[in-house]
């Protein structure tokens, strides 16, 4: 551990305490209050390597001494542990009202429900959840190595947490329905005990704290200080401020859990600013561990420029959750059916064994039961004794959601002649549009929906019966309470998703481009369930508004070209769809879309941006990608690719070729050649600058557009350095000298705002299309070492 006194000192001057600090002991005090009284703590910290029967008689003497000049001090004498001090010490500290400690006990935050176990609490909620559900091992891969998913992530991240080996923030991703969720709450659960457990035992362990939606409740601006502070507030029962509960995070004594809060991630410009300084802190300790959609690597700026800043550091760990095989299908199932995981060897029952196998013989039943969801709603089909002959997830859960509402007319809780004609179905997809909010999952307020089901109901009703109805309607099965009272919400977002997509397929015939590039402008392209359940029910004038008002018109339209072309994809499974509706697909925006088994040969990508995209057995065969964005993007399958243009590959940052990542650029070109047939003589691109271009990639996108205006030095320094060009920190210096950037400060940091003017537009063609300005031109040259160098970009 930290020497103990310098922990002490730091501590207590995160919290705002002038400390003075003697040989033995600690004073530190500050003024409280209006009435300026004063908070004085004395701490006596035992040195390092002294045997407490050598130390006790000075430490007594020290207490005599200074005591008396502090009596209204909190004393106490911090150790290490216990061990080996006497009884008549301990009976001398009480005596003199000085508490013994060890730090489990010194540096700890207990939260108000174990001071106040009736308190409401999201922590008391989370326990008990997790205390009622039997877990399966949830399969998992780490985004950096290469083979074979590993068994359980719980395990691993349990295990990392417990004995972290460097300050590191993690990721968590996985689709909807994959148990995200479950997976937090149940390592929170296990965390916290572990932490009990150890506190007892007087052992130093990190206690672990969980950030939810509900702590960003009441609090006017999307920012980590804000969600902090109400946690803070709501949870912790000793007040402290948001420096010292950062100040435990960067030594180790804290964890931090953060779940549900994508909306955060990517509403606030400094999130991951302030997550670095933890984690880069001198002598940093500190763990993060954050939930969120794998959609969100792709959709968010600042989640997918710091993972390709730090993906291949220590600093960030990212772990995909993987669906389930049929190992985990059949934990799943005995415990639903047995209540109890299979012993080695035992033999699966009748009932189970025909489930069972009745998903391995079909394969669509096969790939949907991989999601734990749809999983669990196909074992309550076959237990209500329902024909398991889905088409799909989509037809399953439609299946599903009709099932519950037919209970509850035949129970009697509806009566159906009380609503306009499609009045219910109306009611539902508004109520599922209000919680999918710019993609983030929200609940609502429960007079609001009361309000969409006044307008559905039938004129002249009782005002009893009105009542009585829409008490019904918000005590209907595919909701459950909101975080706070007189708030509802969907049981799972999957139901949302499928609830809201009628809705937005409504509009999509008056008004496309405000429907796929507003409202579902944060959606994920890739596996959507929102835009599959959209694409199956996708009709004629539908899609004539989609390719004429959105696809096939010029300009990239932003995220909402991608949209709407995946919807088209997903609806259309024509080879030749995009051959014979003419889309041009040069200067796009295309990241995160799927082309699977689609003719496109001869298609031009010229300069479009293909981050994320896959191309999956596809006929690529003299398709031109000359200054197309390459990141991330995939290659799957069996594509054909003879006589396809790569061009000079001057913006390809990295590529997937199957499940092997590959950021080498003589790697990617060899690839490139292999592939195509056409093989160039290698030329010496300047790797000048190609890193000025990285840098300048920072503020405008692949496709010329803004990015952002600003950014820390920290993140424009961070990422990739190109072997042989000038050290980042001269490219960020000699940009600011140029005038491309300025220098300003913002929370004591140095960040950097982009140009406006002539200068801005120079970058951006610099960016977009490769041409180097005289400015830029200059800028590059002065920077260059490399005797002979062009100081261009192509080779």
């Amino acid at each position: 551990m930290e020497n103990l006194q310098s922990l002490v000192q730091g501590y207590f001057e995160s919290a705002g305490f002038r400390v003075e600090a003697q040989e033995e002991y600690l004073i530190a005090d500050k003024l409280m209050g209006i009435g300026l009284e004063r908070d004085t703590r004395l701490v006596w910290v035992t040195p390092p390597g002294r045997r407490p029967d050598n130390y006790e008689n000075k430490l007594r003497e020290s207490i005599s001494a200074i005591r008396p000049s502090y009596p209204d001090a909190k004393a106490c004498v911090l150790a290490p542990s216990r061990e080996g001090f006497s009884r008549d010490l301990l009976r001398t500290l009480a005596q003199s009202s000085v508490r013994f400690l060890v730090p489990i006990q010194f540096f700890d935050t207990p939260f108000k429900v174990e001071e106040a176990p009736k308190t409401s609490s999201a922590i008391a909620d989370i326990r008990s959840s997790a205390a009622s559900q039997k877990r399966v091992p949830q399969p998992f891969h780490l985004e950096t190595e290469s083979g074979d998913t590993k068994q359980d992530l719980f395990s691993q991240l349990r295990a990392e947490l417990v004995e972290p080996e460097t300050p590191t923030i993690r990721i968590i991703v996985g689709r909807a329905g994959i148990g995200k969720s479950f997976l937090f709450q149940a390592l929170f659960a296990r965390l916290y005990e572990d932490f009990s457990s150890a506190k007892r035992e007087q052992q130093t362990r990190p206690r672990p704290i969980p950030l939810l939606p509900e702590h960003l409740r009441e609090t006017h601006t999307l920012r980590i200080d804000s969600l902090i502070d109400n946690f803070l507030r709501t949870d912790i029962a000793v007040p402290i401020g948001g420096d010292t509960f950062q100040w435990l995070v960067v030594h180790g004594f804290a964890t931090w859990l953060l779940d549900g809060l994508d909306e955060l991630y990517t509403g606030d410009p400094h999130f991951f600013d302030r997550l670095l300084d933890l984690v880069t802190a001198p002598g940093s300790k500190a763990q993060i561990t954050i939930w969120c959609r794998d959609s969100l690597l792709t959709t968010s700026d600042a989640f997918s420029e710091f993972r390709e800043s730090y993906g291949s550091d220590d600093t960030l760990k990212i772990y995909h959750l993987s669906e389930w095989e049929r190992r985990s299908k059949r934990q799943f199932v005995w415990l639903k059916k047995k209540d109890r995981l299979p012993r080695n060897g035992e033999r699966d029952p009748d009932e189970i064994d025909k489930f069972l196998s009745t998903l391995d013989g079909n394969p669509t039943l096969k790939s949907i039961s991989g999601l734990p969801f749809y999983c669990s709603l196909l074992l309550q089909q076959n237990q209500d004794g329902v024909p398991l002959d889905f088409l799909d997830d989509v037809e399953l859960l439609n299946h599903v959601i009709q099932q519950m509402i037919d209970r509850e007319i035949e129970k009697g809780l509806l009566d159906m002649d009380c609503f306009e004609g499609g009045g219910l179905s109306e009611w539902l997809e508004q109520i599922a549009v209000e919680c999918i909010q710019d993609r983030h999952y929200v609940d609502i307020d429960t007079d609001l929906a009361k309000e969409y089901g006044q307008i559905v109901l039938r004129p002249g009703l009782a005002d009893q019966v009105r009542e009585d109805i829409l008490t019904s309607l918000l005590q209907f099965p595919l909701f459950q309470a909101g975080k706070e009272t007189g708030r509802i919400a969907f049981t799972h977002d999957l139901i949302a998703e499928a609830l809201a997509a009628p809705k937005f397929l409504k509009r999509l015939q008056t008004e496309p481009s405000e429907v796929v590039s507003t409202e579902l402008s944060r959606i994920e392209v890739e596996q959507s369930t929102l835009l599959r359940f959209m694409a199956r029910k996708l009709d004629s004038e539908e899609e004539k508004c989609l390719i004429e008002k959105v696809i096939q018109p010029k300009g990239n339209q932003a995220g909402g070209f991608a949209i709407a072309l995946s919807l088209l994809l997903l609806a259309r499974p024509e080879r030749d769809l995009l051959k014979r509706i003419r889309v041009n697909m040069e200067d796009r925006n295309l990241a995160a879309v799927r082309f699977k088994e689609r003719d496109l040969s001869g298609t031009s990508f010229r300069r479009s941006d293909l981050s994320y995209a896959a191309f999956i057995d596809c006929d690529l065969r003299n398709a031109c990608f000359d200054g197309a964005f390459f990141n991330r993007t995939r290659f799957e399958g069996e594509n054909q690719m003879e006589g396809a243009e790569a061009g000079n590959l001057n913006r390809v940052q990295s590529i997937c070729i199957g499940r092997q990542f590959e950021d080498s650029p003589d790697k990617i070109r060899a690839w490139f050649e292999e592939s195509t047939g056409i093989h160039k003589t290698p030329g010496d691109p300047c790797p000048t600058a190609r890193q000025i271009w990285y840098l300048f990639r920072k503020y405008i996108t692949p496709l010329g557009e803004p990015r952002r205006d600003e950014l820390d030095r920290r993140g424009l320094l961070a990422g990739k350095h190109f072997t042989g060009s000038a050290q980042k920190e001269e490219c960020v210096n000699g940009v600011v000298r140029h005038g491309y950037l300025t220098s300003g400060q913002f929370r004591d940091r140095d960040r950097l705002r982009r140009s406006e003017g002539d200068k801005y537009a120079e970058m951006v063609a610099f960016v977009h299309k490769g041409d180097i300005s005289d400015g830029i031109g200059h800028l590059i040259a002065e920077l260059c070492s490399s005797r002979g160098c062009t100081h261009q970009l192509d080779s």
